[in-house]
């Protein structure tokens, strides 16, 4: 082997706890920050895929030890001094949480603390790296590895993407140093780029105005599923009734570009919302395609005399023609039509953002939690409860009161269990856990753990004398009063105690 590969034969112990973690890691999420070990383990668990495999991943470290047959790859900053994690980061990740679950997302802290507590964790203190003499040299392994490990995942089709777009800005364009670093053929490489400029064509006004704002959130994440989108637009007929050419890195659109954009911007919306019944997903074949097209809005060609036809028509004279003039006329009145649609779109896409921060701290919004909140828990109930919130009218009073408080109980007992503070709660009571009654608990935790703010906000919970207070919700159960029962109420009892979930949970807005 080559001297210039010796690095990769030479193990070096480094300290789990002194390896930073690489921000530009194509597994994350480019539009978010990573600064805390906390985010960088939200973003590899983001996706329930993800979890999963990042749970198996903590118990095989846990059961049995780091397990160093695939290169965990490491350089070094010069900037610094600071060693980085080229490969390895999301094994790296986890043993950084083993060794302090306090750091994990509250999502998997409860998970991550009792794999920590049957991990031997001086095993793990320090592990064997390979450190690349230089940035490129790490950055020639991560295109070479090919690991057939269970435990070490590779690159999804949109991270090797995003890492292709990288070495291009970097290499600004060279398509022959790109080939040589990632080894994929130019072809390969021309398709990747031609669909993620097809992808870009959603940042135009054309299709953002069609689109809600949930809805663009969606297709311009790093997490849209861009391979639907490619196979999409591999299929010939799609190209040909969407009027779709390539040239080299150009995708150039023939047919009339607000006809194009129109369907396209309808095919994004079908992706993003993925019903189950929809046939545009990843398994995709050429038997579902003439339905699918028929189903998304019509594209029009140009012709000769400036008129438009319908994609895949030919010009042909004659009044018995579908595409006589006749039919041209009707082209033109669903081209206004489609003009006044597009129109709402724009009036609905730019008022929703509107109508949401109306919405929020509004007593007399129709549902109690707003759908731009999202809950991250491993606590199937728990996630039940905060849909179903997100769903119901809040004309089912009663199901949402009492729901309420199962709500509270719910969400005390996962914050206890996730800080892993079961026995201390056992010591001060004297009693076992299941015994102790809410109340209780949230005394404790509000002596123990709980800023001011949270302080506050149970002091008044458990003052029976103030109108948001624990018997309230007691109430909702095993009461008979209704004076309470109201949207207002139930809306601002929410609104009370949202400061106090966002401590005791992991909820955010989107």
């Amino acid at each position: 082997m080559s001297e210039k590969f010796d690095w990769l034969l030479k193990k070096t112990p480094r300290s789990v706890d002194q390896i930073r973690l690489w921000p530009e890691n194509p597994r994350l999420n480019p539009d978010e920050t990573h600064t805390s070990l906390s985010d960088f383990a939200d973003d590899l668990t983001y996706d329930t895929a993800d979890k999963k495999d990042f749970y198996e991943l903590i118990t095989s470290i846990s059961e049995d030890g780091f397990i160093p047959a695939d290169p965990v790859v490491v350089w070094k900053n010069e900037e610094n001094s600071k060693y980085y994690v080229a490969e390895g980061n999301r094994r790296l990740v986890a043993l950084k949480l083993l060794r302090e679950p306090h750091k994990a997302p509250k999502s998997i802290r409860r998970f991550v603390r009792k794999a920590s507590d049957q991990t031997n964790l001086t095993e793990i203190e320090k592990i064997p790296v390979n450190v690349a003499p230089t940035f490129e040299e790490a950055e020639w392994y991560i295109n070479q590895r090919n690991s057939s490990s269970s435990l070490q995942r590779k690159w999804t089709r949109v991270q090797q993407q995003r890492w292709i777009i990288t070495l291009y800005e970097k290499h600004n364009g060279d398509i022959d140093k790109i080939m040589s670093i990632t080894k994929l053929s130019k072809s390969e490489l021309e398709g990747f780029f031609r669909i993620l400029k097809i992808k870009d064509f959603v940042k135009l006004d054309e299709v953002r105005t069609k689109l809600t704002d949930d809805e663009f959130d969606k297709a311009n994440s790093y997490r849209f599923p861009i391979t639907i989108l490619e196979r999409f637009f591999s299929f010939s007929d799609v190209k040909d009734r969407w009027g779709v050419e390539y040239d080299n890195l150009e995708v150039k659109i023939i047919s009339v570009k607000s006809s194009f954009l129109n369907a396209f911007a309808e095919l994004i919306k079908r992706i993003v919302n993925n019903k189950e019944d929809d046939k545009i997903n990843t398994r995709l074949t050429k038997d579902d395609l003439a339905e699918i097209l028929d189903s998304l809005p019509q594209v029009v060609f140009p012709s000769d005399n400036g008129q438009t036809n319908e994609a895949g028509a030919h010009d042909n004279e004659g009044d018995g023609h579908p595409h006589s003039g006749k039919n041209n006329e009707g082209v033109s009145e669903a081209t206004e039509g489609s003009q006044e649609s597009n129109s709402t779109n724009t009036d609905s896409a730019n008022n929703q953002s509107d109508t949401i921060q109306y919405l929020k701290g509004n007593p007399k919004r129709p549902k109690m939690v707003l759908s731009i909140y999202e809950l991250k828990t491993d606590s199937y109930r728990l996630q039940g409860l905060f849909s179903e919130f997100k769903k119901i009218s809040l004309g089912h009073k009663n199901c949402v009161a009492a729901g309420l408080r199962v709500f509270l109980d719910l969400a005390v007992l996962n914050y206890i269990q996730t800080e892993g503070i079961e026995n201390s709660i056992r010591a001060q009571y004297q009693d076992d856990l299941r015994n102790v009654p809410l109340k209780k608990r949230l005394e404790y935790i509000k002596s123990n753990h709980l800023n001011n703010r949270e302080q506050i906000i149970v002091n008044r919970l458990i003052d029976s004398n103030y109108h948001y207070s624990l018997d309230v919700l007691n109430g909702y159960i095993h009461g008979q009063e209704t004076h309470n029962l109201n949207k207002e109420f139930l809306n601002s009892f929410w609104d009370f105690l949202f400061p106090l979930f966002e401590a005791l949970l992991d909820i955010k807005e989107n």
